[in-house]
């Protein structure tokens, strides 16, 4: 990669500084927290049959239909994850390795991404920034698919914009933006608002330009069509059990602007809590001065740096191949055949499959409406974007005082003359700062979010994880709305940057204070363990926050019951039992359990950071 037309070492060295900074920050110590609900979905974990949710996942079939029928998100990531441990083990440092990786990959990326979109200052800004924010590292550190989700979304990009600026681009790089684009969409259902703002940028900037349909569209509808297995098997996934998340637009857009959650926020839908302490039971609203002072200085930030968008720098997408109408039917075709093959499994492999499966069925249409809807889009483009040719020379003409069309004005509105090619500079039509490669990453930091905020009407989709595919688009505006005060105002910019440096560092701190379940399960194994005697039996529950204690409790599972509690009694009547619950989740024992344990009472309690395990012993 290039750094710029002239790369010095210095810049060089520089970047590799940051990458290390940012690598030192995922990597330390990133085995030390407790595993948590939410890697307990890597395969390659053993766990028990019948008591674990999800259940282990040691094949590469049993990997792709549990995730289908346990998870929201589709499974390219759990299956490069399998290779993964299978070569490198199960340990939590070894899990949590790509992600630290992929999260340090995302700093060049993001400065290259800055170079691109002539903003190399902001792109430094912004480079600095994702190495050192704490809501971008601490999700580095947790075996999940966003920093994989996020790194592709950043190269899908920069190769979209290397398209749009070759009049002819090869078919490596064609190809490249294709697979990109559908690896992404296989690996995080967000993914799919990536190709939604590449799509409008790409579309609204060949239409106030008055471009023929550009061929990095063409390439987007294949994408689309290629995808849409996809969008049946989330229909499919619907049905699974699902947290409600939150529904609160203001308080996420408030966290949001500032720096893509540099400070922590806590509560249920946000999926980050205090790894000691008092776990609150509500999202915390963030209502101190300083909190506010801070998100009122994002802002500006934000409204300068969109301010500060340019005009491109020569004429991008003029390059009008790609795809052909038959590429796109024989892709829905293929598509169709996808989603059937998805019926099949679900049905041959869930038991029972979820009711939504007949939604998922019903969809094998949908790969052929939409390679219909991407023709009829691309014959009648040329025609509309013609006759608004003809209409702004129109505007011209009848502009001019006392011009009258000369005698072989008739054949100026020839067909050959209304190519959209054909437009004079002067009639092109305002709006060329939405053409620019500069309004793609504003699009990319805004769309997003605006139709998370619709979804979230009908469906409370927002967390805070799943927009950090989009974080670092907002980092790049935050940084350009510097770059800009700094070109008027140095000793204010540099006032601001001191400010910035010292959220993140407050950030980064909090942060480390933070863990993604609410219980600490390694030492809640720590402790029940060595008290557990070879003739006891253990009540729970079997929900997904209970399964992260079999990571480090790998034996004696025969002794842990999760249902016919009555009937284990009767088999073991003068065991002694171990009834765990698990607070926020369960502060309570279930009322099968309290009902069994009736005639037993409490010898002893162990407790630690979110959970309990008390002793029954018989009356």
């Amino acid at each position: 990669m290039a750094i710029t037309r002239n790369s010095s070492w210095p810049s060089v060295v520089a970047l590799v500084l940051l990458m290390i900074v940012g690598g030192f920050f995922r990597l330390h110590n990133l085995g030390e927290k407790t595993v948590t609900h939410v890697e307990m979905y890597v395969p390659g974990i053993r766990l028990p049959h019948g008591i674990s949710y999800p259940e282990e996942r040691l094949t590469l079939v049993k990997v792709l239909t549990s995730t289908l029928n346990s998870d929201t998100h589709p499974p390219a990531f759990y299956m490069m994850m399998w290779f993964w441990t299978k070569i490198f083990g199960t340990t939590t440092w070894a899990m949590r390795l790509p992600s630290g990786l992929l999260g340090t990959a995302c700093i060049p990326l993001v400065f290259w991404l800055g170079v691109l979109t002539r903003q190399e200052a902001a792109g430094w800004i912004a480079a600095a920034l994702v190495a050192v924010n704490g809501h971008l590292v601490f999700w580095s550190q947790v075996a999940r698919m966003f920093t994989f989700a996020c790194c592709l979304g950043l190269l899908a990009t920069i190769l979209l914009l290397r398209v749009a600026r070759q009049p002819h681009p090869s078919q490596t790089l064609r190809f490249l933006y294709v697979a990109i684009m559908l690896l992404g969409l296989c690996t995080h259902i967000f993914f799919w608002l990536i190709l939604a703002a590449h799509m409008f940028w790409t579309q609204l900037s060949a239409y106030t330009e008055r471009l023929p349909l550009p061929g990095a569209a063409k390439l987007q509808f294949l994408v689309l069509i290629l995808g849409s297995p996809l969008l049946a098997s989330s229909a499919y996934q619907s049905g699974n059990t699902l947290a409600a998340l939150s529904s609160n637009v203001f308080v996420y857009a408030r966290e949001y602007v500032q720096f893509g959650f540099a400070f922590p926020l806590l509560g249920y839908s946000s999926g980050v809590f205090p790894a000691r302490g008092s776990i609150p039971l509500t999202d915390d609203p963030h209502l101190s001065v300083a909190r506010w002072l801070f998100f009122l200085l994002s802002l500006a930030l934000f409204t300068i740096g969109v301010c500060s968008i340019n005009a491109p720098k020569g004429r991008l997408l003029t390059d009008t191949s790609g795809p052909s109408y038959k590429s796109c039917l024989l892709a829905a075709l293929a598509a169709a055949l996808a989603i059937l093959l998805f019926v099949f499994v679900a049905k041959a492999y869930a038991r029972p499959p979820n009711p939504s499966l007949r939604t998922s069925q019903k969809m094998i249409i949908l790969p052929f409406l939409l390679a219909v809807g991407a023709i009829i889009i691309q014959k009648g483009w040329n025609s509309a974007i013609a006759a608004g040719v003809v209409r702004l020379r129109n505007q011209s003409h009848h502009s001019v005082p006392g011009h009258a069309p000369s005698a072989g004005s008739g054949e100026a509105f020839s067909r050959a003359d209304t190519s959209p090619d054909s437009v004079p500079s002067g009639l092109q039509p305002a709006g060329s700062l939405l053409a620019s490669d500069q309004a793609l990453v504003l699009i990319l930091a805004v769309l997003p979010f605006a139709v998370l905020a619709v979804i979230s009407l009908f469906k409370p989709m927002f967390n805070a994880r799943g927009l950090i595919l989009v974080v670092p688009y907002l980092l790049l505006v935050l940084a350009a709305g510097v770059v800009a005060l700094g070109r008027k105002h140095v000793v204010l910019a540099v006032i601001v940057l001191v400010a910035i440096g010292a959220a993140h560092d407050s950030g980064l701190k909090a942060y480390n204070r933070m863990s993604a379940g609410r219980t600490d399960y390694r030492a809640f194994a720590a402790a029940l363990s060595p008290e557990i005697q070879s003739t006891d039996l253990v009540f729970l529950n079997p929900e997904f926050y209970s399964t992260p204690l079999f990571y480090y409790i790998t034996s004696n599972w025969n002794r842990f019951v999760g249902g016919n509690y009555e009937e284990s009694l009767h088999e073991n009547p003068q065991a002694r039992i171990w009834a765990l619950c698990f607070y926020n989740y369960e502060p309570s024992l279930s009322p099968a359990i309290t009902g069994t344990l009736s005639n037993y009472r409490v010898a002893r309690v162990i407790e630690v950071p979110g959970g309990r395990a008390s002793l029954y012993v018989p009356q």
